[in-house]
């Protein structure tokens, strides 16, 4: 190689290492208030998921949409967080235990196992409590009672501890028949096949189960708590450890910012969110708007939502399955 060569060779590699440099420099370099720019908090979430099978588990509702649109991202970021993903369940009680071994950072559980879990003395605190919009429906199985007094004497099955227990016994209790009916404590997957055989005679279910599940079945509907018992309506909420808030502070804003861009995006179009809904979860769209009631609130701990913990904290309590109360109103951290 002549002289003349080696010398342009040396130069190019003498600017590929200056500007590597000066690009590792500027990567490096302080933010305009003096200190490298700060590591975003991973935030992992978590819920019971009703997906049909073959679905990889996501948030749904106003957050899952709007971390769904993209819309959550920049939000979380100036707050100090990067999403991770979600971890579906099959009901409350393990989303609270993922929230205290730090698997999770946010849980999305209904009213009855979050109330439960807080008058347990555990100290979970409620980054958002939803207005009350979760229908649910008491099914019956095809051929049998008509009504929910003549559940007397009959099995119903029940998912202990979660909202729809709440729910199906309160309802049998305002027909009277509470003492007379055999509650079955049954998952929704062993809740399905069992009301097929007619092992059991009645379940109350989500909304959207119920819609499912009559796709198939000529299930009847017994009750709806949007039509019958509206103050029985169940609502969610958002909880983190005690150890996981302290360390994030930020933590409620970036939840309820979220949430609030979500309920943004489903109200300018139902449609749309229906549809994301069925190629997130397998349920059809026909039955999504069926069972929507698309009511949001607009406070991150809502006035209605803290009536329903106290309405739900009264019957935990009085059934004895919770071992002592505590004060609603101071729950919430917003």
């Amino acid at each position: 190689m002549s002289r003349n060569r080696t010398l342009a060779a040396l130069a190019s590699v003498a600017l590929v290492a200056v500007l590597a440099a000066c690009s590792t420099s500027e990567a490096a370099a302080p933010s305009g208030d003096g200190s490298a720019a700060a590591e975003l908090a991973p935030l992992t979430t978590g819920g019971p998921w009703n997906g049909v099978a073959g679905k990889t588990p996501v948030a749904t509702g106003p957050f899952g949409y709007a971390v769904e649109t993209g819309i959550a991202d920049e939000i979380l970021a100036d707050h100090g967080f990067e999403y991770e993903g979600f971890v579906g369940f099959n009901n409350g009680p393990p989303v609270v235990q993922a929230l205290q071994t730090g698997d999770i950072q946010v849980g999305f559980i209904g009213d009855t196992p979050a109330t439960q879990t807080r008058a347990s003395g555990l100290d979970v605190p409620a980054l958002v409590i939803a207005k009350p919009s979760s229908d649910i429906w008491f099914l019956t199985r095809t051929g049998g009672v008509t009504t929910i007094d003549q559940l007397a004497g009959k099995k119903v099955g029940l998912q202990f501890g979660s909202n729809f227990d709440k729910y199906g016994r309160a309802v049998l209790e305002r027909a009277g028949v509470l003492d007379d009916v055999e509650l079955v404590n049954l998952l929704f997957a062993d809740a399905l096949p069992a009301l097929q055989r007619g092992d059991i005679d009645a379940v109350p279910v989500p909304a959207t189960t119920a819609g499912i599940w009559r796709l198939q079945n000529d299930f009847p509907v017994l009750s709806k708590a949007s039509e019958d018992d509206p103050d029985l309506l169940a609502t969610s909420v958002s909880l983190t450890s005690r150890e996981t808030y302290e360390a994030n502070p930020e933590l409620a804003a970036a939840v309820w910012e979220v949430t609030e861009a979500g309920v943004a995006k489903i109200e300018a179009d139902h449609d749309a969110y229906a549809q994301w809904v069925f190629e997130a979860t397998g349920s059809p769209v026909e039955v999504v708007k069926e069972a929507e009631l698309w009511q949001y609130g607009t406070q991150a701990i809502d006035p209605d939502g803290l009536k329903t913990v106290q309405s739900t904290l009264d019957f935990l309590v009085g059934s004895g399955a919770a071992p002592k109360a505590f004060d609603v109103s101071t729950w919430g951290v917003e």
